[in-house]
């Protein structure tokens, strides 16, 4: 019944696809009970795109990319190709994490997939949450259909699929697309975008701005009783930026930059790393229930900034961080212009005491925020 090869029997149908039609489907000699996705070309005018889908996977082998494992022609001359099924849908289905290392657990593991793809000189450029998919709630990377796989003589046309306006990179939208361009980072892009999906369950739909520039939408605003979302906002503030070159500036280059950079997140997160940034909640080391307060004034990065040396080195001794001195004088009983500047920080329950010596680390000063 229907347009299916005679390996394969018709399950039970799928939301259409940009390209083709999907089914589930089950190998008709019963040898295998196993569900399988079956997808058929629609229209023919995207069969180009369709072949170099089934090329792209037939390249890649990897447990985070959906793997092809038959294609051919139906009985009508159809282009069909055949996936496993991912019995937990697609990540636009998945609830949002609510802790910050689960979350970053279950996107390295898109990370993977993707770096592996750009090992393989394969370029997705639609990476979104209906693109990802569950098998057994782990992340899997499919529909390769508006791919790049660099050494083809392939220019994406204005005519031709475009990613979606909220996920695709700002120079993907361009009347051309050629091998020339930094594909890899663009696919970061998109990553990035998909990284704030996985905790919020909404698109960053700022797709003419920079992540930076809307504060009020980062996670560590949205959570902001969970200090680490600010080490997630760096990789995202790192990503989602429209010009490629800033990207790669912050060391997202590459998916593999991404993935290895996502890893170190998590590195800090287990072993209980905080953020350097006053505004956040910083419990106590000592009792676990206080709060770290310091009730010195200290000068916001940009004014620091400011006031360096001709742009290169610290004036410690500038008169912006006398407060800072008189509260060291006040705790250790010494201060005043030539002392170090130094952070201090009192637990409001129990009194612990940290200090922070901005002369010893060269960047100090330039790492804290605000």
């Amino acid at each position: 019944m229907g347009d299916f090869p005679s390996k394969w029997v018709h399950v039970r149908d799928l939301r259409e696809g940009g390209q083709g039609h999907t089914y589930i489907v089950r190998r008709s000699d019963g040898s295998d009970a196993r569900e399988y996705v079956l997808k058929r070309l629609k229209n023919s005018d995207r069969e180009a795109y369709f072949e170099r889908e089934i090329e792209a996977c037939e390249k890649l082998e990897h447990p985070n990319v959906l793997k092809i494992i038959e294609h051919g022609r139906t009985p009508k001359d159809k282009p069909y190709l055949i996936t496993p099924y991912c019995d937990g849908g697609s990540l636009d289905g998945r609830h949002p994490s609510q802790s910050p290392l689960e979350g970053l657990r279950f996107f390295r593991g898109i990370c993977d997939g993707v770096a592996h793809a750009h090992d393989s000189n394969v370029f997705h450029l639609d990476i979104k949450p209906p693109n990802i998919f569950l098998r057994d709630q782990v992340p899997v990377v499919g529909d390769f259909g508006i791919c790049f796989i660099a050494g083809n003589e392939y220019i994406m046309t204005s005519e031709g699929p475009r990613g979606s306006l909220y996920y695709c990179a700002p120079e993907l939208r361009g009347p051309e697309i050629e091998g020339a361009v930094g594909l890899a980072t663009a696919d970061v892009y998109s990553l990035g975008k998909v990284l704030y999906w996985i905790f919020t369950g909404k698109v960053y739909d700022g797709h003419q701005t920079d992540y930076s520039e809307r504060t009020d939408r980062h996670l560590a605003e949205l959570y902001s009783n969970v200090p680490e979302f600010t080490f997630i906002d760096e990789i995202v503030e790192g990503t989602v930026q429209l010009m490629p070159e800033q990207r790669i500036l912050k060391g997202f280059s590459t998916a593999t930059n991404l993935r290895n950079q996502v890893q170190t997140v998590i590195d800090r997160i287990e072993a209980r790393g905080r953020p350097l940034d006053l505004t956040k909640p910083l419990r106590c080391l000592f009792c676990a229930h206080g709060l770290y307060k310091t009730w010195a004034k200290v000068p916001h990065l940009a004014d620091r900034l400011e006031d360096k040396r001709g742009g290169r080195e610290w004036n410690s001794s500038s008169s912006i961080y006398q407060d800072m001195r008189n509260e060291y004088k006040n705790m250790f009983g010494s201060g005043g212009v030539g002392t170090p500047v130094s952070l201090v920080l009192v637990c409001q329950h129990c009194g612990n005491v940290q200090t922070f010596r901005f002369d010893l680390t060269p960047n100090a000063l330039g790492v804290w925020k605000p």
